[in-house]
């Protein structure tokens, strides 16, 4: 999944979501299933005027989502073979 973020001329951000190359609207719920599925979002499009700072911000917001995502997922990962018994180092 990729967010796609959009600036207009009035300088209201809009954000949907692309999915298998299909625009949609923005849902937590689903970029949440996404992460789930996927491990992490693809790099966000930036449509429209954004000042450096405000991409450099968005990016840094892709980046932390994806880091936690995978964080988490190690986590469980390891808290599995952990109640399994059976060790990531064996």
């Amino acid at each position: 999944m990729k967010l796609v973020f959009s600036k207009n001329d009035d300088n209201q951000v809009t954000v949907c979501q692309e999915t298998d190359g299909q625009p949609m609207p923005f849902s937590y719920v689903d970029m949440i299933r996404a992460l789930l599925h996927e491990g992490s979002l693809e790099p966000p499009d930036l449509n429209g005027d954004f000042a450096e700072p405000e991409r450099e911000s968005i990016n840094r917001m892709v980046a932390l989502i994806n880091k936690r995502a995978i964080e988490d997922a190690a986590e469980e990962y390891e808290g599995n073979d952990e109640e399994s018994g059976e060790s990531i180092n064996d």
